[in-house]
């Protein structure tokens, strides 16, 4: 992965010292380090990538598809988060810089408007996930961001938000994609979850500009082994009857995209 800045040659103890010694804080030099640990992973090998646009309902696999190209791809695995500084943050969508060859874009837009618009020549891998999880997992991030909302009622409140933004989300990027756009390349959660090798040489395959290194696949997924990370019963506000009801403000739309019920889920 490649970022602007930085010295990538020093090692962390001497920039460590050379930072402290003009006076930078040691937050600062955390954050500096992240940077060079992060961009030295992606050295000394790069391999042809086509530009693409990853567009997921939060909680989705997003991070796990993204960890996986980095590794397989290397320097040409250029990222944009827009609201993440340190991975470029340029708040635009499509991202501002020219060479970059994929983007995290949860549309958060759909929350309260239409949204960002589909590009009809932009590729887009798009994911989505059944949705008491995602919004049950997405749940756990807010609430680890602000500790004193917790309770039930604000989950609830969190909850009968999301899902207004999730059905907005499905009809927009899945059941109403534009015919005339590039055919996206679409990867569920649950896909992911029960075929992880299949799926994810499907989008490496979309991403990549050449054929596939069978054997660098395989060393990338043998690193990174992917298994569903939370359980639902576990959630601190697990409440059946209420999740049967957010699901039935989907109006059907778990059955047309072929997703399964949170107790249909192992």
């Amino acid at each position: 992965m490649r970022y602007a800045g930085g010295n990538s040659g020093l090692k962390g103890n001497t920039l460590r010292l050379k930072l402290a010694g003009i006076g930078v804080s040691t937050k600062a030099i955390r954050r500096s380090l992240r940077k060079i640990r992060t961009a030295k992973q992606g050295q000394g090998y790069s391999r042809k990538m086509r530009p693409a646009q990853g567009v997921s309902f939060p909680r989705s696999g997003h991070g796990v598809v993204s960890n996986i190209a980095r590794r397989y791809f290397g320097e040409a695995f250029i990222y944009c988060d827009t609201n993440n500084k340190r991975r470029c943050g340029c708040e635009s969508v499509p991202c501002i810089n020219p060479q970059r060859t994929f983007a995290k874009n949860h549309d958060f837009g759909l929350q309260n408007s239409v949204g960002v618009p589909i590009i009809p020549s932009e590729r887009y891998l798009i994911q989505y996930r059944s949705p008491v999880r995602s919004i049950a997992s997405n749940y756990y991030l807010f609430r680890n961001n602000d500790r004193a909302r917790h309770s039930k009622s604000e989950w609830q409140r969190f909850a009968f938000k999301s899902i207004n933004y999730w059905n907005r989300f499905v009809d927009k990027w899945v059941l109403n994609f534009p015919p005339d756009a590039d055919a996206p390349l679409y990867c569920s959660y649950e896909s992911l979850i029960s075929d992880p090798e299949v799926r994810l040489r499907e989008v490496l395959s979309y991403l990549s500009d050449e054929p596939l290194d069978a054997d660098a696949v395989r060393q990338v997924l043998r690193k990174k082994p992917i298994a569903q990370r939370n359980n639902i019963s576990e959630f601190p506000h697990y409440d059946a009857g209420f999740f049967r009801e957010i699901e039935e403000m989907t109006s059907g739309r778990l059955g047309r995209l072929g997703l399964p019920s949170f107790d249909e889920e192992s």
